[in-house]
């Protein structure tokens, strides 16, 4: 699941975050929790990709 994140992907965090991913790379992922309000995590805490 985590190889197949992509940019506009809405998802879930471990901690219950929702977000809207607008960045990613190996090991990090961005998130947009708010409008203009972005937050980096580590790619391994993304749980579930939202439908």
């Amino acid at each position: 699941m985590l190889d197949a994140l992509k940019m506009g992907d809405s998802v879930k965090t471990a901690a219950g975050i929702h977000g809207k991913v607008t960045a990613l790379d190996d090991q990090v992922v961005t998130l947009e929790i708010a409008t203009g309000v972005k937050i980096k995590i580590d790619k391994p805490f993304v749980t579930t990709v939202v439908k």
